[in-house]
């Protein structure tokens, strides 16, 4: 279920355990606009529109705004589709960038040193683009295994409860939603829904089942649109196409970025030559505004500094300013089940956990949760009705390392918002900063292990700001090749030990 980067992906891996398989979509993405256009057609289309419901993109909601797919999804689309790279570099005008030479990061108010030891490769594509790719490469390489229903929606699962499995599940055209619903049978099924997946709901109903989550609302909103970026002035920016700087909450609730999508022709001498999407973002409610470019140009000049305001007031926007404000991080904790969980069924991907995108963690994160599954079963060691339970072990290891890179500052939020449900169903609200409730919210307790993570992040930003390897460390796990327990390795810890202890013995002299 779900036809976007997670299905897509999924797909593709099983096409090697599965004589059939049907991917249900809830959106028309075999249209003749996504299938037949052109490149050049295609951003065009991107260039004009305002939200993802302009060309018939409801199911994503989040499609137009800025994406990254990190080095370890770049090698997994290479494994799978080994064309892509090609034809996005040959056909799309597309270019792959380099971490080490193209990108400027802040980090919790540091500056990433950037002589880095190794180099990341960086797709510069929009979302939009390399999603419509992807689905014609699936289509062309394993067109006679794949069978598409396009807008249709599933809406109930076919179960066996004496068995505790799921057989199938009920879908209905989305257009004729009083028409009776199909049923759709299948050895395997995999929820690629997203965030808003159904399954939470058809769990408790079909089986009591209730799935433990954490909700964690921190306030998070964006507005991005595609812009011509120009000179500033400032070489420090303008040899950089990927610029970035995170919100370093309480002290800094902002953070903007901006990333090229696609290079151009122009005569222009101050036009750095690419498309690029950029964004703005914030934490704490502190939403920047989108009603015109002037209002926003003013918020960044407030929030966000020079640096960025530079970047932004030498851009020609050539999109609309589209924001989105419902992003939180949403963990369902499945692993925690165990034999519990139904048989022949998976969550993957944003149906299973999603982050703060700041981090830019999402379609890197389905990905390699695909990729897990594939490698379960290329193992060929497992019964069918056990699968489910080993990838719902290894998938959360996978979610878990996200989710630390993601969280651990998201706790910071001054008006933070925890939703807890347990495996009873019962459900407890923990909130900050809101002394306007009638009722007295729990406060969120941070643990000893989050606090301390949080103090270690601080000084080992300051650490890499100044050490190439530390630098290099950091984007192998941002680009998630690398746990963040290399983070951790004894000469680094006793690097920002002795750092903090030097700079706290400074302030004491003081």
């Amino acid at each position: 279920m779900g036809g976007s980067i997670g299905g897509i992906v999924t797909a593709a891996y099983l096409t090697k355990y599965f004589k059939r398989i049907t991917i249900i979509e809830s959106d028309d993405v075999l249209s003749d606009t996504f299938m037949k256009s052109t490149p050049n057609q295609l951003l065009d289309y991107r260039c004009r529109l305002g939200g993802p419901t302009s060309l018939g993109r409801s199911g994503v909601s989040q499609m137009y705004h800025l994406h990254v797919l990190e080095s370890e999804g770049h090698k997994i689309l290479q494994e799978l589709f080994p064309q892509l790279k090609d034809k996005l570099l040959n056909e799309y005008d597309v270019r792959e960038y380099s971490f080490k030479t193209d990108c400027r990061f802040m980090v919790n108010g540091f500056l990433l040193n950037q002589d880095l030891t190794e180099d990341f490769p960086l797709l510069g594509i929009d979302r939009f683009t390399l999603e419509t790719a992807m689905r014609k490469e699936l289509c062309l390489q394993y067109g006679n295994q794949i069978e598409w229903k396009c807008n249709s929606r599933a809406v109930q699962l076919i179960v066996d409860q004496s068995l505790n499995i799921i057989k199938g599940i009920k879908y209905r055209q989305k257009h004729h939603v009083d028409s009776s619903s199909i049923d759709l049978y299948g050895d395997f099924i995999i929820d690629c829904t997203g965030r808003n997946t159904s399954s939470v709901k058809w769990l408790k109903e079909s089986f009591n089942l209730i799935v433990p989550t954490m909700q964690i609302h921190f306030g998070l909103g964006y507005v991005t649109f595609i812009g011509e970026r120009f000179k500033t002035g400032d070489p420090s920016l303008d040899s950089k196409q990927i610029v970035a700087c995170s919100f370093n909450s309480p002290d800094n609730n902002t953070g903007f970025a901006t990333t090229p999508i696609r290079e151009i022709k122009t005569m222009d001498e101050n036009s750095l030559g690419t498309l690029s999407t950029l964004l703005v973002q914030c934490v704490n409610y502190e939403y920047p505004p989108n009603d015109s470019y002037e209002n926003l140009l003013e918020w960044i000049k407030e929030k966000l500094g020079p640096e960025c305001y530079s970047v932004f007031k030498s851009t020609k926007v050539c999109s609309p300013l589209v924001s989105y404000r419902r992003a939180i991080d949403d963990r369902k904790y499945v692993e925690q089940l165990g034999k519990k969980w139904p048989q022949n069924y998976v969550l993957l991907g944003d149906a299973m956990c999603t982050f703060n995108p700041g981090y830019a963690q999402g379609m890197t994160h389905a990905c390699r949760q695909a990729r897990e599954l594939g490698k379960i079963f290329q193992e060929n060691c497992h019964k069918l009705k056990d699968i489910s339970h080993i990838f719902n072990r290894r998938a959360s290891a996978i979610s878990e390392e996200c989710w630390l890179l993601s969280t651990t500052n998201d706790w910071k939020t001054p008006t933070l918002k925890i939703v807890e449900t347990d495996k009873n169903g019962e459900i407890k609200i923990y909130q900050r900063g809101d002394d306007s409730a009638p009722t007295k919210s729990l406060q969120p307790q941070e643990s000893l292990m989050l606090q301390f993570m949080q103090w270690y992040t601080h000084w080992f930003s300051l650490c890499a700001s100044k050490s190439p390897q530390l630098s290099t460390d950091f984007y192998r796990v941002m680009t998630q090749h690398s746990s963040p327990s290399i983070l951790m390795k004894p000469t680094t810890l006793l690097t920002v030990f002795y750092t903090a202890f030097i700079n706290y013995f400074n302030l004491s002299k003081k």
